[in-house]
């Protein structure tokens, strides 16, 4: 499915954009918590109704995705550069970010209100795991060079309290990624549980020691308004005791549980995306340049769209300055089973996800292990 983008009045010059109308969909995607605070006041605070954020982004999503299948159109090259610059894609990840700020000060409003532990738990898991969507949005635009994007990822980060995050993902991540140098790439056979603690630790640990780095080398102190770790941070205090002050002390149990579960909800999406995939070691030393294949891929529609693209993650690899709408899929990559949501719920059951992408991961390597990330 194609719509045309005339950026004057010449009738040859047209942008072919796959899909594009189509991403305004993750817009009221988003605000399903929102709606739903809103639908429980109105119809007299029933439970029920706080179920049904994660019905839809833990069961509807994944079987939408299954019964959509999956997109392989591509944009075509002659059009990228004037695709990347169109502003339209970059409006609407502006136009997403007040809604997941509505998701968490509504989210943690209901929680401190009141809900029976059975909607409780699942209510506050989705709003947690949906606070990592806006890890996604600081991960395309902490990768733009220009300062409004720039300080709107941080903005972003300030939210959930991970405002480390750009800096280690472009300068580590990128760097390691498929390595068992990397800290956010998941060996082969270990557990999402057991790659929490390396990949959250590790990603705070090289994050602060990137922007300390950084500062020394400029003459700057490290613990200064010069620090774009701290200056996230800040705004994550800020916004903490703001909701501390309206709710009062009970709302920062859950502010905590928020974050905790969006940073969670990064490290299932790094679990992932290079789970078992290692790059070569070159004779210099050195490993080899990272390609398409060396992440999982996916082209499922409908997730696609609610989460602008992140799942063709093997050209954003490859081109890490590609913009989303860019985002092409390749022939005989490897491919995820499903989208990220019904990959993120098979990665919390090891047996199951060790039963269907093990065989898929000793596939890419043509059945020799010693090709594969064991750490």
């Amino acid at each position: 499915m194609s719509t045309t983008l005339r950026l004057d009045h010449k009738p040859t010059d047209v942008i072919r954009a796959p899909r594009k109308w189509m991403f305004l969909l993750g817009i009221p995607s988003a605000m399903v918590p929102t709606i739903c605070v809103a639908a429980y006041y109105a119809f007299g605070q029933q439970p029920w109704i706080a179920v049904l954020p994660f019905i839809w982004f833990f069961i509807c999503i994944p079987i939408l995705d299954a019964v959509v299948g999956e997109d392989l159109t591509n944009p075509p090259p002659e059009d990228f550069e004037r695709l990347a610059a169109d502003r339209f894609y970059t409006n609407i990840i502006f136009a997403s970010l007040p809604v997941y700020f509505l998701n968490f000060v509504f989210g943690i409003m209901l929680l401190v209100d009141g809900l029976p532990v059975w909607a409780m738990l699942p209510f506050l898991y989705t709003i947690g795991i949906g606070g990592g969507q806006v890890l996604i949005i600081a991960h395309e635009l902490g990768h733009r060079t220009n300062r409004l994007d720039r300080n709107i990822a941080k903005l972003a980060l300030g939210l959930i309290g991970y405002g480390h995050f750009c800096i280690e993902h472009n300068r580590g991540h990128h760097v390691n990624v498929a390595t068992p140098e990397d800290c956010s790439s998941a060996r082969m056979n270990e557990t999402v549980y057991a790659f929490m603690f390396r990949d959250i630790i590790g990603a705070f640990v090289g994050g602060w020691k990137q922007e300390a780095k950084r500062l020394r080398n400029r003459g700057q102190p490290v613990f200064s308004h010069h620090n774009e770790i701290l200056q996230s941070y800040a705004i994550t205090v800020l916004i903490a005791a703001a909701m501390v002050a309206w709710l009062g002390w009970a709302a920062l149990p859950f502010i905590i549980a928020h974050h905790f579960l969006a940073f969670f909800a990064l490290t299932m999406v790094n679990y992932i995306e290079h789970y078992g995939l290692k790059r070569e070691k070159l004779p210099n030393g050195r490993y080899e340049p990272c390609q398409p294949h060396h992440s999982w891929n996916t082209n499922h529609t409908v997730s696609n769209l609610l989460e602008i693209n992140l799942q063709r993650h093997s050209d954003h690899h490859a081109n890490p300055m590609r913009p989303y709408q860019c985002l092409r899929n390749f022939e005989e990559l490897p491919r995820l089973p499903s989208g990220y949501p019904g990959c993120i719920t098979m990665s919390l059951i090891p047996p199951l996800w060790f039963r269907v992408m093990n065989p898929k991961v000793l596939a890419w390597a043509g059945g020799d292990k010693s090709k594969l990330n064991w750490g």
